[in-house]
């Protein structure tokens, strides 16, 4: 079932369940989300558990909330909302299908939605106005990660505040800055649901972070590539078909200043081993017509969707993903394999991208600062009867 007459982002308050920091017990705990991918058994204990504790706690009646973070990994400010799947919402890259399986495994067992996708549009002054309006009292709940950052909740429950950031968004579109997964997993279940002969309910609506982009600008970051199974000496025999390839040395900020430098010529990135690296630039055209052809034209000159289709085209399965680059290396080291180092798409790349309905690799970026995954969730009553 969907609607024609949603013309833009469609949202609405819904009864929240809240975090209780003070009661998790312990520093590691209170970044913590009650869903773990892997076990869907544990997630769904780990909830009940959540609810019984009073870990999280149930809002007596449907409401926005306003989320702010702060510290030394930067700023974000949005209105958490239910979000319409039929709303203008612009995703800019592909799905994997078995991380999507997980994610529709865990709503089904767990009735929770997952958390909140991050969207960013282009907001109001007005809306800004009740959002910093909200910010000067006391918050709902807040915490304080291990990462130094400050993570606050405010309730927004009056009637004609909430109408008038409803009616803010009707013309408006949002990009999907993360939880492509979620938001997929979340149409799927609707699909399921709808198809069993039930009609509207709340699985017509998935939870969202909202930010204005006009006042918290989100921060773009790559997503780099870990593949611990590959042939570090068989990709770079590949490699010397189709690229341009010089030996780096030195540390990693070295590397990435010359690759600063090559990438403003064109699709440039850097293959490293566990004891070498080396820059891949300047792609020839038999490449861009062959194992890059399954992008169209717009994305071959993009460094991200270059170093996908290369990898893809030495057969890289097992992908870990990786947004920090130490991080990166330091997976190699321990893994062994080959890490791919890349800049990210810019943000008129991602805006093209999703105004044509093109789609970039999976994990062709990352937005920072990420928001906090457990403070405000959402319940998805199964239904009972049709």
């Amino acid at each position: 079932m969907t609607s024609s007459v949603r013309v833009g982002v469609d949202i609405r308050p819904f009864r929240a369940w809240v975090l209780a920091p003070e009661r998790l017990r312990g520093l590691a705990d209170r970044h913590a989300t009650p869903w773990d991918r892997v076990d869907v058994g544990n997630s769904v204990r780990l909830l009940d558990e959540w609810k019984r504790l009073a870990v999280l706690a149930r809002e007596e009646r449907p409401a926005m909330y306003v989320y702010e973070q702060t510290g030394p990994l930067g700023v974000q400010r949005g209105v958490i909302s239910a979000v319409h799947l039929d709303s203008r919402l612009l995703p800019h890259e592909d799905v994997l299908s078995a991380h999507t399986d997980g994610m529709v495994e865990l709503m089904r067992a767990g009735q929770m939605s997952m958390p909140p996708i991050l969207l960013g549009y282009s907001g109001t002054e007005r809306t800004a106005a009740h959002l910093d309006a909200a910010t000067g009292q006391r918050p709902l709940t807040e915490l304080r990660t291990p990462d130094g950052q400050e993570h606050r909740v405010w309730r927004l429950a009056e009637r004609a505040l909430c109408a008038e950031i409803i009616d803010s968004l009707h013309q408006r579109s949002a990009l999907i800055a993360d939880g492509h997964h979620r938001h997929i997993a979340a149409r799927r279940v609707r699909r399921e649901v709808h198809a069993a002969g039930y009609g509207r309910g709340p699985w017509d609506y998935l939870p969202a972070l909202l930010v204005d982009t006009k006042r918290s600008p989100l921060r773009l970051r790559p997503v780099h590539r870990v593949v611990p199974d590959a042939d570090p000496w068989k990709v770079l025999a590949a490699a010397q078909r189709w690229f341009q390839i010089t030996a780096l040395s030195g540390p990693l900020e070295e590397w990435l200043d010359v690759l600063r430098a090559r990438a403003y010529h064109g699709p440039a990135f850097i293959i490293a081993t566990p004891d070498r690296a080396f820059l891949l630039d300047r792609p020839d055209a038999q490449f861009l017509s062959g194992p890059a052809r399954r992008y169209p034209d717009s994305l071959r000159s993009m460094h991200i969707a270059v170093v996908q289709a290369f990898l893809d085209s030495v057969g890289a399965a097992s992908v870990l993903y990786e947004p920090s680059a130490p991080r990166a290396l330091h997976a190699l080291g321990e893994l062994g394999g080959i890490a791919a180092i890349a800049f990210p798409p810019s943000k008129l790349d991602l805006a093209a991208a999703a105004a044509t309905g093109v789609r970039l690799p999976v994990k062709a970026t990352a937005f920072g600062p990420d928001p906090h995954p457990g403070l405000v969730l959402r319940a998805l009553p199964w239904p009972q009867h049709p």
